[in-house]
């Protein structure tokens, strides 16, 4: 439903100005004039801003909420509207308005949310349709909610593992560049005059070059960040970042456990909520996020619609784990592949976890031992000249 701005005068000649939804801006016209107020400009607002959207935690207690709404008998529209009395004020309160209006006129859920696809993705519709065509809307939403606590917890873990590494690092690049920066130069004096081993020579000359063009290697330092920064946001730059990792050794078994408890995850409660079976891969495969392995998965989808099985097609994949692909069949033989496909999630989120731990106590010592063999170069160079000072002095 298209939201309007508009401006007014009331019966006092008083300005008013705020934002409402119709279906048309007579509509919105005549329900302004319904109020008492005379219309002077109106328009369509075009575009919501971030803040305006249902986000992470926040989505995730709107979700559970109307879930536990929903179960304890109250009806949709009711419960829409309790909603929107909670989130008047907040950012999110136009999404909540809008879903209990289109409500009330007779809109399904599903199709509400879909006009506000920066709340409610793919996924979260595809969950909220299955549920209302099997009458189980609130079991649906409580599952739902859990998959995207679920979800969230692990961005949040692969994010913090990141964390620690990424600040080392950059400490000791400063640290670097504080020594030949400021304190090489301050003893470069000593040595002037004299005759120095190649190994000192080469680090006063990068010294000397890092304070002759710090004006040009400062921006191109800057200009990589943001190239680099703006080409992995990119389709093509995301595209090379996923293939490039599933070439290194540790990162590689990492991309395909963050992968694999997501497919797995999102496949079983789709499932779950009574979604088809292709529907619910070609869904499931969007929150892989690593395109290779999303390849593996659509071309498993076009077997599978001849007639083959999942655990089959998976298997014939060297970058498929082989035990989710032999717990799948027993799934598949035993009939309960919704379980046993939760089952492979909850493995993979603990696989994913010790590999995490094996990640950073890999990278930790690794950047110490990098970053320590530079600067320990660079006191050596400076040492060693020192050393041969000292000698010549007591001689």
């Amino acid at each position: 439903m298209p939201l309007y701005r508009y401006q007014a005068l009331d019966s006092k000649g008083a300005r008013k100005s705020g934002v409402m939804e119709a279906l048309s801006t007579d509509e919105a016209k005549q329900r302004l004039r319904a109020q008492g107020l005379m219309v002077t400009t109106i328009g369509v607002r075009k575009g919501m801003s971030g803040k305006e959207n249902l986000k992470g935690d926040e989505l995730v207690a709107f979700t559970m909420q109307v879930a536990q709404l929903l179960d304890a008998g109250i009806p949709l529209y009711e419960t829409l509207q309790a909603m929107e009395e909670q989130y008047r004020g907040e950012g999110a309160h136009r999404v909540v308005m809008s879903l209990g209006n289109q409500i009330k006129a007779g809109t399904p859920l599903s199709e509400a949310m879909a006009q506000f696809p920066d709340s409610f993705d793919k996924l979260y519709r595809a969950m909220v349709s299955a549920g209302e065509a099997v009458g189980a809307l609130g079991h649906v939403l409580e599952r739902l909610g859990e998959l995207l606590k679920k979800q969230a917890a692990l961005k949040g873990q692969i994010s913090a593992a990141l964390i620690y590494p990424s600040i080392l690092a950059t400490f000791c690049i400063l640290l670097i560049a504080m020594l030949l920066g400021f304190v090489v130069p301050s003893i470069e004096g000593i040595f002037e005059g004299r005759e120095l081993n190649s190994f000192t020579d080469a680090v006063l000359g990068l010294s000397r070059f890092a304070r002759a063009y710090w004006w040009l290697y400062i921006p191109a330092a800057i200009g990589s960040i943001v190239f680099a920064y703006y080409k992995l946001r990119s389709e093509s730059g995301k595209i090379w970042m996923q293939k490039t990792v599933l070439k290194l050794p540790l990162f590689r078994t990492l991309a395909i456990q963050a992968s694999m408890t997501r497919f797995c995850r999102t496949m079983g409660t789709l499932q779950e909520g009574g979604l088809a079976m292709i529907e619910s891969l070609r869904i499931a495969r969007d929150t892989m996020g690593n395109v290779v392995l999303e390849k593996v998965v659509s071309d498993a989808e076009e077997q599978i619609i001849a007639g083959s099985s999942l655990a089959k097609e998976l298997s014939k994949s060297e970058l498929i784990p082989s035990m989710a692909s032999r717990m799948l069949t027993v799934g598949e033989e035993a009939g309960t592949s919704v379980k046993m496909l939760n089952r492979i999630a909850e493995m993979y989120e603990g696989e994913l976890e010790k590999t995490l731990t094996n990640l950073m106590s890999f990278a930790q010592p690794t950047i110490l031992i990098v970053m320590g063999g530079i600067i320990g170069g660079v006191m050596i160079a400076i040492l060693l000249p020192l050393a041969n000072l000292a000698s010549m002095g007591r001689g």
